[in-house]
This record gives C-alpha cells, sequence and structure tokens, in this order.
C-alpha cells in the first residue's frame, strides 16, 4: 500500500472506531436515564431496589466517563503480529481498551501484556510474556505511528521507513503539557523495561535529566495496578516527591493513567505525621541551602546529622535511657513484687520481637506482670498481713488504729489480686517522653557520648539546641526525631502501604532512607533519581551502590535511563559542559535541533522583558525564569511586577502549578520541565566551580525543552565560558 493508501484505511478504520464509541455513549445515556424506571426481578420499592439502581447508575457514569475520554484518541499505534500458528492479529494500542458491541478488541489498553513489543521491537522476531507467565513467540509484519487529535486523524508513519527517535521527535516539539499527555505514545524500550519490571523487588532507577524519570515512575503505578489488580490496589502505593509545588506538578499526569487515589507526600509530611510533636516547626532543607551557600552554617554539621553514624548513636543513648530506669524494683507496700534485673531481662528479651517499640513492649510486659502478680497474690497477700501483723495483735479489737490498719491491709491485698496495674503502669512512665526532649537530652550530651577530635561537636551541640529550644527543628533533624519516636512509641501510620515510589530521591539522606526502611519494613522500594542532581551535596546521595549496600543490602535492581528527551541537541551540550565541569559522563539526547541559545550581559529587567515577548511570539505556554536562590528570586519578582508584567513566583511554600510565565529559585526546578528557560544571572560569582553551585547550573539548564536564554553580568560562569566564542553574545544596550 502507498502511504496516501495507508492514511484513506486508517482514517475509515478511525471513523468507523468513532462511530461504534459514539453508538455506546448514547446506549450507556439511556440506560442511565431509564434508571427511574422498574428494576427486572424486582418490585418498585421492594428491599435492595434502590441500592442497585444507585449501583446501575454509578456503573453506566463510569462507563459513559470512560467513552468520552477515548473519544478524543482512541489509539496511537499499531502493528500486526504473526504467531507461530501463522494468525495473523491487527494490534491497536490506547489509553484504555475499547471493545465493539460484540465484545470484539479495537484498541489494547497499552499496559497489556502484548503490547508490550510495540515499544520492544520493530519489524521482525518479536516475543512477549502472557498473563499467564508463558513467552509468545512470533513476528511483527507491521508497525505504525497514529497521531490523532480531537477524532480527526493527522498522521500515519509506517515503521519500516521512521526511525523511533523520528517517532518521538513529532511529539518532542510540542509544548510540555502536550507533550506530558502523549507520553504512552514515545516509551522507548529502556523505559517500558523498567515500566515492566516484576513487582516483589526494589529498584534504583539511575536517570539522566530529562530522560523521562518521573513520567516513566508514574507509568510503572499505572502497569502494575492494571496487570497485577489481584494483589494490588492505590492505597498500597505511595509517591514521595521533595515538595508540595513539585507532587502537584506531576499530579496532572495521574488522572491521565487511570490513578486517582494514590497518597503524595514529602518526606516532611511522613516525619511530623509520625512524630507527633505539636507546635514544632521544621525548617526546609532549602532554607539551609541557602545558609550554606552564603557560608552561614557548616556543612560537616549538615552532614555528620544526615548519616547513619548520627543515627547509631541514638539508638545506643535511647537503649542506655531505658535500662537507666531499670534500676528499682517494682515494690508495693514494701513487698517486692518483681525485681529490676528481671524486668530489664523480660524487657530485651526477644520474645516481643526486634521490630517492637518500647512502648509495645511496655504494654506486653504490664500484662505478663499483672497476670504473674496475680498468679503469685496468695505468697504476696500473706507478705502484706505479716508486716502488720504484730501491730494489728498488739491493737485492743475496739481500737480504731486497729480497725485502719485492717482495712489498709484488705485494700492491698485486693489491689494484688487485681495484679497491681497501677503500679506497674506506673514504673514505666519513664516512656511518656516528648521525643523533642529526648533528642535535646541527647544533643546536651552528645560531647561526652562522642568524643571527636576531628569534629567540632560543641558547634554542632549549638547550632541544634539553638532551633530546638525556640521548637524549631531543621530538615535534617526529622531523621533523628523520627527515629526517637519510633523506637519509644513505634508506627503511628502508614503500615499500610506496600510499594513506595521515591522521585528525586537522590534529595534524601541516607538517615532518610534509613528511616524509611523503618516506617515501611514491608515495602518494596521504587528509587527514581539522578545522582549530578544531588544539590544538597553535604547529604544528598551520590552513589547509588552506597545506598543499596547499606539500605537494600545490595539486593535492589539497578537500572538506568541514560538518554535525555526533553532538551534539543542545542541545549544538551550546554548541560554537558557543567557535567564535564564536575567529572561526569556526558549525557545523550534525541538528535533534535532547535534554535540557537541566546546568551547575554545584559540583566536588566528591560531586557528580560523582551526575551519573554519573543519566547510568547513561539506561542510557549510555559516559561521560567530561574535564579540562584530565593532572595534573588523575589527581588527580580518584584521588579517585573512593578513594571506590569504577569508572572507568578514559585517558593516552596506553593502547591499548585498552573503553567504559564513563572520566576523561582534554582533549587526548586528540580524535576520540572517548561519550554522556554531563562537564566537570569548565570555569572562566575552567582555559580562558581563549587560542586553544589554546578549542580544548581546544571539543574536549571536542563529544565528548558526548545529554548535556552543565558543571561550574565560580569564574567560567565566557568564551564560556561566557551560559549562566548560560539554563540553571538548581545551586548547590553546603553
Amino acid at each position: 500500500m502507498t502511504k496516501e493508501e495507508i492514511f484513506i484505511y486508517e482514517k475509515n478504520r478511525l471513523d468507523n472506531v468513532i462511530d461504534i464509541i459514539n453508538r455506546q455513549i448514547k446506549e450507556a445515556e439511556k440506560k442511565f436515564n431509564n434508571q427511574e424506571h422498574t428494576i427486572i426481578g424486582f418490585k418498585e420499592g421492594q428491599r435492595g431496589t434502590q441500592f442497585i439502581r444507585q449501583g446501575l447508575m454509578s456503573l453506566y457514569a463510569t462507563e459513559i466517563n470512560n467513552l468520552k475520554s477515548v473519544l478524543a484518541n482512541p489509539y496511537f499505534g499499531m502493528f500486526q503480529f504473526k504467531d507461530n500458528n501463522n494468525e495473523t492479529t491487527d494490534i491497536y494500542l490506547g489509553k484504555k481498551a475499547i471493545l465493539d458491541e460484540n465484545a470484539n478488541v479495537i484498541a489494547y489498553d497499552w499496559r497489556s501484556p502484548v503490547c508490550s513489543m510495540y515499544y520492544d521491537y520493530n519489524i521482525g522476531k518479536a516475543e512477549y510474556i502472557g498473563t499467564n507467565g508463558v513467552k509468545n513467540f512470533g513476528e511483527i509484519l507491521k508497525k505504525r505511528q497514529i497521531i490523532i487529535k480531537n477524532g480527526e486523524l493527522q498522521d500515519v508513519e509506517e515503521q519500516d521507513t521512521l526511525s523511533n527517535d523520528s517517532i518521538l521527535l513529532k511529539y518532542l516539539t510540542e509544548n510540555s503539557d502536550a507533550r506530558l499527555k502523549s507520553i504512552i505514545a514515545t516509551i522507548q524500550r529502556e523505559q517500558n523495561h523498567i515500566i515492566r519490571s516484576p513487582l516483589k523487588s526494589d529498584y534504583i532507577v539511575q536517570g539522566t535529566a530529562g530522560s523521562g524519570k518521573t513520567t516513566v515512575a508514574l507509568h510503572r503505578i499505572a502497569y502494575l495496578l492494571y496487570n497485577e489488580a489481584k494483589s494490588i490496589n492505590e492505597s498500597d502505593f505511595m509517591i514521595i516527591g521533595p515538595n508540595k509545588y513539585f507532587l502537584n506538578y506531576v499530579s496532572d499526569l495521574l488522572p491521565d493513567l487511570d490513578i486517582k487515589n494514590v497518597s503524595q507526600f514529602t518526606f516532611d509530611e511522613i516525619a511530623l505525621k509520625n512524630i507527633g510533636v505539636s507546635k514544632i516547626k521544621v525548617e526546609s532543607m532549602n532554607k539551609t541551602l541557602q545558609g550554606i551557600l552564603r557560608e552561614e552554617i557548616d556543612e560537616n554539621i549538615i552532614a555528620f546529622k544526615s548519616s547513619i553514624e548520627f543515627l547509631k548513636l541514638i539508638e545506643n543513648y535511647i537503649n542506655l535511657y531505658i535500662d537507666s530506669h531499670f534500676i528499682d524494683d517494682i515494690v508495693y507496700e514494701g513487698i517486692k513484687l518483681y525485681s529490676a534485673e528481671d524486668i530489664r531481662l523480660n524487657f530485651n528479651n526477644n520474645m516481643f520481637g526486634n521490630d517492637k517499640s518500647c512502648k509495645e513492649k511496655a504494654n506486653e510486659l504490664i500484662k505478663r506482670l499483672t497476670k504473674k502478680i496475680k498468679n503469685n497474690s496468695e505468697d504476696l497477700s500473706y507478705g502484706i498481713w505479716l508486716k502488720y501483723r504484730d501491730e494489728i495483735l498488739n491493737l485492743s479489737q475496739d481500737d480504731p488504729k486497729r480497725k485502719e490498719i485492717l482495712e489498709k491491709v484488705n485494700k492491698a491485698q485486693a489491689e494484688i489480686k487485681k495484679g497491681c496495674p497501677t503500679v506497674v503502669k506506673e514504673y514505666f512512665k519513664f516512656l511518656k517522653v516528648n521525643p523533642l526532649a529526648l533528642y535535646q537530652t541527647f544533643i546536651e550530651n552528645l560531647d561526652t557520648i562522642y568524643p571527636n577530635e576531628m569534629f567540632d561537636i560543641k558547634r554542632l551541640q549549638e547550632y541544634t539546641n539553638l532551633n530546638l529550644s525556640k521548637k524549631q527543628a531543621k530538615f535534617e533533624d526529622l531523621a533523628p526525631l523520627l527515629l526517637i519516636n519510633y523506637m519509644i512509641n513505634g508506627v503511628k501510620d502508614f503500615k499500610e502501604y506496600s510499594y513506595l515510589v521515591i522521585d528525586e530521591a537522590q534529595d534524601l539522606s541516607l538517615a532518610e532512607y534509613y528511616m524509611l526502611k523503618k516506617l515501611f519494613p514491608k515495602a518494596k522500594f521504587n528509587v527514581f533519581g539522578d545522582v549530578n542532581q544531588s544539590i544538597y551535596n553535604y547529604q544528598s546521595i551520590h552513589n547509588w551502590d552506597e545506598l543499596n549496600s547499606l539500605i537494600f543490602d545490595s539486593k535492589a535492581n539497578k537500572l538506568e535511563l541514560n538518554k535525555s528527551y526533553r532538551t534539543t541537541v542545542n541545549i544538551s551540550n550546554v548541560s554537558n559542559l557543567i557535567l564535564r565541569q564536575m567529572s561526569q559522563e556526558h549525557a545523550e539526547c534525541i538528535a533534535r535541533t532547535g534554535d540557537e541559545l541566546l546568551l547575554s550581559n545584559d540583566i536588566s529587567c528591560q531586557n528580560i522583558i523582551l526575551q519573554i515577548k519573543t519566547l510568547l511570539d513561539k506561542e510557549y505556554q510555559s516559561i521560567a525564569i530561574i535564579c540562584k536562590d530565593d532572595k534573588e528570586t523575589h527581588d527580580i519578582y518584584s521588579k517585573l511586577k512593578k513594571m506590569r508584567l504577569n508572572i507568578s513566583e514559585i517558593t516552596e511554600n506553593n502547591e499548585q502549578y498552573n503553567g504559564g510565565l513563572c520566576i523561582m529559585p534554582s533549587y526548586l526546578s528540580k524535576g520540572l520541565e517548561f519550554d522556554a528557560i531563562i537564566i537570569y544571572n548565570a555569572n562566575a560569582k552567582n555559580y562558581s566551580s563549587t560542586n553544589i553551585d554546578m549542580k544548581l547550573l546544571y539543574a536549571a539548564t536542563t529544565r528548558a525543552m526548545h529554548d535556552l536564554v543565558i543571561n550574565y553580568d560580569g564574567e560567565l560562569s566557568l564551564p560556561l565560558k566557551s560559549l562566548e566564542k560560539k554563540n553571538k553574545v548581545l551586548k547590553k544596550v546603553k
């Protein structure tokens, strides 16, 4: 068939499919509207009739919604597969499965096993693993990319005349919002491998900037929910992101993937929910980063507090705190009910299980102790009698004091028969301790617990206690506070989650991973990150092998996404200069050319506005101005607002992303993407050659899909110096 004949064939098929969907919508709407009528087999008013009617209405409403959601774009590709029995099937792929009135498949859900071949193979031999776990072999005879918009066929391309990269280019040239909506049509083989990886394993995915980590992570959830529906549901999953702004940015993808109720949290939200300390204010790690950039905070302090070594010191301290309270016997009315040594031995016995908190152990021990006291009540009661016997016998029968003592003995003996629960519980009251107070005590004693000539412990104590005394905690204090609360009180929430998806995973410290494993002991971890973007250099993950070894016992599967699909070659060349400065490997990218990089040594707001107007003329939907930190961001934002520019300032308090023109600090741009980026001032002072500065600059430059504008005042940042020779520099207009 010629290209024109193929187009006509696919257009006719599409028109037929849309007719079928429209008929099904009308039929479902008819059934929905007729629910007020009699339900077959039930009399009106009969018990259960209303319940069944409501259920059917809900069912038809869902069917109508599903059909309407695929009407504008029923499918995006097809392939013809001939199996080993020489049976040939045309398989069309879409967001959801579509059946005709006779239950014949019009389009397969992209998540179905057979559709994996579309992503994994070109024309020729192919195979897939069916739902029964058996491999199916055969051959792909045809493969087409089908672009449909608003129910109209736009283009059809045969795979044998079109490379995978060329297929991608048709989508990558769109704006960021449109591209996110069409991601299932452009999944690449290495991405598909991660999405469809087996369920019962931990995964660490290292992905270069623009490699699709976030979308792969979300599509993996969608795939697992579809194919493992018998064993998991949405409530089993939790997505952990760096901030609420980021989580809301990616949450726009979830409804398109049929994901509606997956929980999304930041680490600090998880920590505060578990710690249960009221009225504690947590300073974000971005505030700490700003302090380090201004050289107001010693990054060695943060690094130590973010280490597993620091948490081990806390574990030892809590154990000492517990043991220090097992000195006195449990005594009632002068009678020893239980010895301190026996209590200590029982408390530390593994009969309770290693995963039990101190309070859980204490509650179990209280039950055992009261039971033993009950069982031994006769001997103990006799001991009470012996204690007062002589005094009672020496008093006359009518002496009021004799009666008073006898009442006291009877009351004590009655309490012993009950097991003395009040006395036993009182013994363990030391466990009713505020984790913040216990952490303060630990910090105050750290110089005696951990004498270290190589590290300034006194400075750490001053830095930490200054905040704790005001009921303020730094971000790096959350893992220690979590550990204290975990050891004393156990896990309050989140036990039901079985699968964690952690995005921007390089930003969490080893201490924070250590605590996540304790909070979610049965969960499988899906870790997505890029060590080249670990801007919190003093606490971030720099080596996935170290994380794998210390947290996952080297059993996690390590996977890689090495190719960037976001940026043009021009922009990728810029980011590779920064990677070279950091002695990191270059990232590959799709061979997509774009407009030349724009360099300007004019950082005036007038010049910025001119640049924005040029980008808006290209009909871009999302443009971001990226500044070094929050102070620079707010200063420039204020100036631009005074010039009546319609722009949003993004801070870490933002919880919504609405597109359009925005301005933000470099550290909040990570994980996001925009049609165009304007870097406000990439001079050598703002972005020196330090590791942190280079990672901030790398994160900023890799956010752009189509256009990158770099402004600078004075001397350009070192890794970018060569750009002045290769690009025209727009001089400041005087």
